[in-house]
C-alpha cells in the first residue's frame, strides 16, 4: 500500500506541488488580506473617532459662540440706544402736549391794557423805568426777566419731531440688523479660528508633545494671552465700528425715508419695499467693501486707538501667532464667501422683523354678505343686478390690501430695534446663529488648510 502511494506521488509529483503551491498561497494571502482588512478597520474606526472628535468639538464651538454674542449684545446695545435715542424724543414730544399756556395777566388799576402787557412782559417800559404821568409818578415794579434771542431756546414744531423719530425709528433698528448680524459672524469666525487651532495643537500634543511640522506647516502652540488678543478684537466693532456703520445707515435711511410722508398709509408689502430700498442704497454705497474697517482696527491710527483705549502694548499684542490669527480673520472677512452670508444674515433677520411688523397692519375686511334678490319690475321680469357682474370683476382683480398710516408703524418699529438686541430670549440672534449660511461658513473656517502658518 505505501508502494502505491510513493507510486502515486512520483507519478503526480509536479501536480502535487504546483497544488501545494497555490494552496500555500491562498493561505498566505488569505492571512495577509485578513489583516489588510483588520488594519483598514482599526484605520476606519480612527477616522470615525477623529471625525466624531471634530464633530463635537464644532458643535461646542458653536455653542460658545452663542453664549459669547449674548454676553457682548448689551455693550452695544447701550450705546447704540443712547446715541440714537428715540424715547427721548417721543418725551419732547409729550412735554410740548402737556406744556401750560400762558395767558396775559390781569391789568393792573391805574393801567391801561397796552401798558400792562407788552409783547408778553408783565410791565411796560414806561413803568418799570417809573416815569410817571401828568399828576404824579407811579411807583416802580419790578421787571420780568426778558431774555435776548440769543439765550431763547429754539422750540421745535410737533411736526420736526416726528420727522426725526421717523428717520431714527427706521435707522435704529435697521443698525441693529447690521450690527447684530456683523457680531454674529465675527464671533463665529473668531471662534472657529481658534477652535482649529486649539484643535490641531491637541493633536501634536497627543502625538509629540512639541511643535511639529504637520503637513509640511509649523504648529504654533496658541497661548492664553493671544487667544485673549485675538478674541478682544470684537471690541473694535461694538465701540467704534458700528458707529461708522450708524452714519452708512442713517445717510440711507434719511434718503429713502425722508421722503415718505408722516400722514402715508402704506401697506406691508410696501413696507417691505422700503426696507429693501434701503439695504440697495447700502450696497450702491459700498458697504460690503468698508466691512474690514468696521470689524477690524486697520490702519496706524486706529490700531492706535484700539491699543490705547484697551491699555494694551503693541510689542506684546502682535507677537507672531496673534499676527497669523489675524491675517487667517481678515482673509475670511474681505472673501466673497463673508460677504454673500452677510447678505444672507440681513435677508433673514429682515424678513424676521417684516413677519412681526405684520401684526401692526390689521386683517382686510371680510366679503359682505349677498343681498337678497331685488323684487320683480312692473312687468314681471327680475331688475338687473350689479352686484353679480362686480364680484365677476373682483374675481380677476388683485384683493385689497390693509393698510397703515406710517406714524401708527414708528413705535412698533422702534421697539423692535430693542428685541433685536436686548430681547428674551432673542428669537434674531437665534435664528441668525442658527442659519445654514453662518453654520457652513463656521465650518468651512473650522476645517480649512492654514495656508498663512
Amino acid at each position: 500500500m505505501l508502494d502505491g502511494v510513493l507510486g502515486f506521488v512520483r507519478k503526480h509529483q509536479r501536480k502535487l506541488v504546483i497544488t501545494a503551491g497555490i494552496a500555500g498561497g491562498l493561505y498566505y494571502s488569505g492571512k495577509m488580506l485578513l489583516g489588510r482588512l483588520a488594519d483598514m478597520q482599526e484605520a476606519s474606526a480612527k477616522e470615525r473617532a477623529a471625525k466624531d472628535n471634530i464633530r463635537r468639538r464644532f458643535d461646542m464651538n458653536q455653542r460658545d459662540c452663542l453664549i459669547t454674542i449674548m454676553s457682548l449684545l448689551p455693550e452695544l446695545s447701550e450705546q447704540l440706544l443712547h446715541e440714537v435715542d428715540v424715547e427721548r424724543l417721543i418725551t419732547e414730544l409729550r412735554a410740548i402736549h402737556t406744556a401750560p399756556k400762558i395767558t396775559a395777566p390781569a391789568a393792573v388799576p391805574g393801567t391801561n391794557q397796552s401798558e400792562a402787557h407788552d409783547g408778553g412782559n408783565t410791565w411796560s417800559g414806561s413803568n418799570v423805568l417809573g416815569a410817571g404821568k401828568e399828576g404824579g409818578e407811579q411807583p416802580s415794579k419790578p421787571a420780568a426777566y426778558e431774555p435776548t434771542p440769543a439765550e431763547e431756546p429754539q422750540k421745535r414744531s410737533k411736526v420736526e419731531i416726528w420727522e426725526d423719530i421717523k428717520i431714527q425709528s427706521f435707522a435704529r433698528t435697521l443698525i441693529a440688523v447690521y450690527s447684530e448680524s456683523l457680531l454674529t459672524m465675527l464671533v463665529h469666525v473668531q471662534l472657529s479660528i481658534i477652535g482649529r487651532s486649539t484643535y490641531l495643537d491637541s493633536v501634536v500634543s497627543k502625538y509629540t508633545g512639541d511643535d511639529v511640522a504637520l503637513e509640511g506647516r509649523l504648529v504654533s502652540r496658541l497661548s492664553s494671552s493671544d487667544e485673549q488678543h485675538f478674541l478682544m478684537l470684537s471690541w473694535w466693532l461694538l465701540n467704534r465700528g458700528w458707529r461708522h456703520l450708524m452714519a452708512l445707515i442713517s445717510d440711507a435711511t434719511h434718503h429713502c425715508v425722508g421722503k415718505l410722508s408722516l400722514k402715508e398709509r402704506i401697506s406691508h408689502r410696501e413696507l417691505g419695499a422700503l426696507f429693501a430700498s434701503i439695504h440697495t442704497r447700502l450696497r450702491e454705497n459700498g458697504l460690503a467693501q468698508t466691512l474690514p474697517l468696521i470689524l477690524l482696527p486697520l490702519g496706524d491710527t486706529n490700531v492706535g486707538d484700539y491699543l490705547a483705549a484697551n491699555h494694551l502694548v503693541a510689542e506684546r499684542v502682535f507677537t507672531p501667532v496673534f499676527t497669523r490669527l489675524l491675517d487667517q480673520l481678515r482673509d475670511v472677512i474681505e472673501s466673497p464667501d463673508f460677504a454673500f452670508v452677510f447678505s444672507s444674515c440681513i435677508d433673514r433677520l429682515t424678513a424676521q422683523l417684516l413677519e412681526a411688523l405684520q401684526e401692526s397692519f390689521p386683517e382686510p375686511l371680510p366679503a359682505p354678505a349677498p343681498r337678497a334678490p331685488l323684487p320683480p319690475t312692473i312687468d314681471g321680469e327680475a331688475a338687473p343686478d350689479l352686484d353679480d357682474v362686480v364680484k365677476e370683476f373682483e374675481h380677476f382683480s388683485v384683493p385689497q390690501e390693509s393698510r397703515v398710516v406710517v406714524v401708527q408703524l414708528l413705535p412698533r418699529i422702534a421697539r423692535e430695534g430693542h428685541q433685536i438686541l436686548n430681547g428674551v430670549p432673542n428669537q434674531y440672534l437665534e435664528n441668525v446663529s442658527a442659519s445654514r449660511e453662518v453654520q457652513a461658513l463656521s465650518a468651512a473656517v473650522y476645517t480649512a488648510e492654514d495656508s498663512s502658518a
